[in-house]
């Protein structure tokens, strides 16, 4: 190929030299090599002395796919003023047409010819034509002294295979094992050796990113020189397996782009990162509340528990829980993520299951992630947790039994006495549950009365306590309404009492203060006498004999209500406290108000005596009801619990503490819940000493304020408004629990009743 240039003035001050080959681009100078014993050529024609190129001949070794530069320099002894035309002869097609040239000085240029990439492998030799003509160099019918002049070249070819032991690059391969989240170092190094251009660039680069430099990653080429870079794994990476490569780049240009890349480049290191979840690592504290999760309850209901993981060390994500039940017979309601360390779960039994015995196997899965896919497990997940729900049928109507020494449930507490003991043994293997019973449309249920197998409550409407009152008599067999009737709209209609074949009820506000007297067979309105009353609140009436008493007056009070004689037979005033109900004996009826306990005789309805409490302290108006003994002693529990010698009438003994509910006596023991309704405590009648104490108040160690309480020979059964208890007196521990709580009362037929504000449940005892 022939490329012709005219060219004025002084030789070289303007020249453009091109060859002919493929295509390339331009660069920084490259290697030269030179033959012989010269470094210069003039052709070995003495008129073309005054032109010499260096080196004297080119000798350059290449790599296939790669155009290396080749600097020549030519200088010149002597100037011309013609023009003429210049053309460089490459008859084997080893050089590109694209040079450049820069000056040196005056008479001196260096110009840069840069080889074929499109050369296969081999060696070529030959020469390169140069010829300066004043007409066209195609002729050159009229040359330049010395004209034209030979630079003799040999350029080697080398395989693309043998470009690739060029650099040396190690390791040769990366597969690293670490925990997330770990400063996870990698370096790689290159080593160039032979056969590389004077000058490139060179640069290591993550090409997939999963990594950043903590050092330089481009460098200048510098011979017998290696390069490092270091590298970090990105801390941010979730758990799991990645793979990519490391590029060891040799560029004649920028390597980050590398449009000119050395043969053999780029050198790959593969690399391959395992990182194991912190999870994997971290052994979680499981538990279930309760700790073991089998249930007995009724159709239609459920039955709530959680289950916990708690991790001892926070690895920076929360504890996610999921829990998987086989046989479905339980559903996760909810997850609470406490912290970063601890999560609760949720979970609630079917109310679709019907009477039987079901058991499963929760799976418990504890996950750094989505415990659906769970692939970042701690450390024994998931766990195995097995449930057992036995469900029992809604209504067990077994045959019922009197029990002949135990009396009516006729009033508060249970009788005359309010001691809320019932002188009977019953054992939990027999527990079942006989009956429920909600009003049709609702409403607001009063404590209850029981007598000659009928159970009597006053309801009232959804708006109390001022609505629609009617009272009602539950049959304690089914559970089936024997009577109802109403009676009218009160601002307060107050729990009944029952004796004598008879019903009595209370009713307060002003106007609409009285007391009633119905028929236990029919419910058919005996007698309604008025009396006087503001907004009190008033407890059943007691009923002793063939005499009722009950708080009245419109400034507070007493009064009795003869059975026999069907009227009021005195009423008295006593400080104006409520909600309490006269304890009665064969010769006073006592109650507690302003502290001081008042001793009332039931024969005039005058005042015997009082006791006062010289460590009271007032807290509200409402007053207490006394606890009477066989043994002529009474118990309240205000501002502690104190003891009251009736025979001597003075204050006994009395003991501090935070007491919930009316006491309990039996057997010269007084109960008490102490510590704000969450200890039950036995303590002796005679001293008040500690006999005593549970503390232990439930199976899923739950905190409760219990209210209620009845004592049996054997067990005392104690309420919440949502759980109810029986603890043994023998073992002080819980021996039966009902997820159910309100009042309490015990029939003489072995049934006991749990009224809640809107639902009572029979429970059999025998």
């Amino acid at each position: 190929m022939k490329l012709l240039k005219q060219v004025s003035c002084t030789l070289f001050c303007a020249i453009l030299l091109s060859a002919c080959g493929g295509g390339g681009g331009s660069s920084a100078p490259g290697n030269v090599s030179s033959n012989g014993t010269s470094n210069t050529v003039s052709n070995n024609n003495p008129a073309g002395d005054w032109l010499t190129f260096n080196p004297a001949q080119v000798d350059i070794t290449v790599y296939e796919g790669e155009s290396l530069p080749v600097n020549v320099v030519g200088t010149a002894t002597k100037t011309f003023a013609k023009n003429f035309n210049i053309a460089i002869v490459d008859n084997v097609g080893v050089i590109t047409p694209y040079t450049s040239v820069s000056a040196i000085t005056q008479m001196q240029y260096r110009v840069t010819l840069n080889s074929n990439p499109a050369l296969k492998p081999g060696v070529y030799s030959s020469n390169i034509q140069v010829r300066l003509c004043e007409d066209d160099p195609k002729v050159c019918n009229t040359p330049f002294p010395g004209s034209p002049w030979t630079l003799p070249y040999k350029i080697t070819v080398k395989s693309k295979t043998e470009a690739t032991q060029r650099v040396s690059v190690t390791p040769a391969n990366i597969d690293l094992t670490a925990n997330e989240g770990d400063s996870l170092p990698v370096r790689i190094s290159a080593k160039p050796g032979q056969d590389l251009p004077a000058s490139f660039n060179i640069a290591i680069i993550d090409k997939d990113k999963l990594t950043y430099s903590s050092s330089s990653m481009g460098f200048q080429y510098k011979p017998n020189q290696e390069y490092s870079a270091d590298f970090l794994v990105k801390p941010n990476l979730l758990p799991g397996t990645y793979t990519g490569q490391f590029e060891v780049r040799l560029c004649v240009d920028d390597p980050n782009y590398c449009s000119q890349p050395l043969a053999g480049s780029p050198w790959i290191v593969p690399y391959k990162f395992t990182l194991k979840s912190k999870a994997a690592g971290i052994s979680l504290n499981i538990n279930s509340t309760p700790s073991v999760l089998d249930f007995t309850y009724y159709e239609g209901e459920t039955r709530q528990f959680s289950i916990s993981a708690e991790s001892p060390a926070d690895i920076g994500k929360p504890v996610n829980l999921g829990i998987y039940d086989s046989a479905r017979n339980s559903t996760l309601k909810s997850t609470n993520k406490v912290s970063n360390t601890k999560t609760i779960a949720t979970l609630e039994t079917s109310p679709a299951l019907k009477a039987g015995v079901y058991t499963s196997t929760l799976e418990v899965r504890t996950c750094a992630d989505d415990p659906v896919d769970c692939k970042w497990p701690f450390n024994g997940s998931p766990r195995q947790i097995p449930l057992k729900i036995t469900v029992r049928p809604n209504t067990n109507l077994t045959p019922l039994k009197s029990l002949p020494q135990v009396s009516s449930w006729s009033t508060f507490g249970g009788n005359a006495a309010h001691s809320n003991y019932v002188p009977a043994s019953f054992y939990p293997s027999n527990f079942l549950r006989r009956w429920n019973w909600t009003p049709a449309g609702g409403g607001y249920l009063s404590d209850i009365s029981i007598e000659n197998g009928v159970v009597f409550i006053n309801k009232t409407s959804a708006n109390y306590p001022s609505g629609a009152y009617e009272l009602t008599a539950l049959n304690e067999n089914s559970g089936q309404v024997q009577w109802k009737t109403s009676m009218g709209t009160l601002s307060k209609a107050n729990p009944p009492a029952a004796g004598s074949g008879k019903v009595f009820v209370t009713s307060t506000g002003h106007a609409d203060t009285f007391f009633w007297v119905f028929d236990q067979n029919n419910g058919n309105l005996l007698n309604k006498i008025a009396m006087t009353s503001q907004w009190e609140t008033y407890l059943a009436p007691t009923v002793y004999g063939n005499e009722v008493f009950t708080e009245s007056g419109y400034y507070g009070g007493m009064s009795k209500y003869s059975i026999s004689d069907q009227k009021i037979s005195w009423g008295i005033g006593l400080p104006q406290y409520d909600t309490w109900s006269p304890a009665v004996d064969a010769s006073f009826a006592y109650t507690y108000l302003a502290g001081s306990l008042h001793a009332v005789s039931k024969a005039d309805g005058k005042v015997a005596y009082t006791i006062k409490n010289p460590n009271f302290s007032w807290s509200g108006y409402g007053g207490l009801t006394p606890v009477l003994s066989e043994k002529n002693m009474a118990f309240v529990a205000g501002n502690g619990l104190q003891a009251f010698d009736l025979g001597k009438q003075t204050l006994a003994w009395s003991i501090t503490g935070s007491i919930y509910g009316a006491p309990a006596y039996a057997k010269d023991v007084v109960y008490v819940l102490n510590a704000n309704g969450t200890v039950l405590e036995a303590r002796s009648a005679q001293n008040g000493s500690l006999v005593w104490m549970a503390s232990a108040l439930s199976s899923d160690n739950v905190s409760r304020t219990y209210k209620n309480m009845v004592v049996t020979d054997n067990l005392v059964f104690i309420s919440s408004s949502n759980n109810t208890l029986a603890i043994d007196i023998k073992t002080r521990q819980v021996v039966w629990e009902h997820p159910f709580g309100g009042s309490l009362a015990i029939s003489d037929r072995g049934v006991l009743y749990i009224k809640g504000d809107n639902r009572i449940e029979a429970i059999n005892l025998q």
